[in-house]
């Protein structure tokens, strides 16, 4: 566990004190594709958890877990519904030039809001009849080939 209280995990989201452990979201302290921590906001919420079910699934069936990228493109903040900030950043999560302020910073955030909430909502959206099987009679044990 960090100073801050995120949870240490390597990069398939296991925690590196409990294996058997899978942490995502902003309470996930792994290292960025930048070499640097990846930020701790509600922008970690997909790549971390996308990178945790790949984890478990592989970890369950036996399949080869693919890396998942970790890079962060911006800031947003959200100053009430009418106002707001929206900052991109380079791959060293520096600050660039320009940023969209104000109404238009919000209803992006607003968006971006509202297209997580209906992919919540749809989690099977293009893979309906998707299925993994447990590999029969496996321990489950984690899958590090592709730590």
């Amino acid at each position: 566990m960090e100073p801050n209280g995120q949870i240490t995990v390597d990069r398939q989201l296991r925690s590196v004190s409990h294996p058997n452990v899978y942490a995502a979201g902003d309470s996930v302290f792994v290292i960025g594709d930048n070499g640097l921590p990846y930020p701790m906001s509600c922008a970690s919420a997909g790549p971390t958890s996308k990178a945790a079910t790949a984890a478990i699934i592989g970890d369950l069936t036996g399949r080869k877990v693919t890396p998942t990228t970790f890079s962060h493109i911006g800031n947003h903040i959200s100053l009430g519904r009418n106002d707001g900030l929206f900052q991109l950043v380079d791959s060293d999560a520096r600050a660039k030039s320009g940023a969209l302020r104000g109404r238009t910073a919000a209803r992006v955030k607003s968006a971006i809001i509202n297209a997580a909430a209906w992919a919540v909502s749809h989690p099977t959206l293009g893979k309906p009849n998707h299925r993994y099987r447990s590999v029969a009679g496996r321990k489950h044990t984690p899958n590090r080939a592709a730590a």
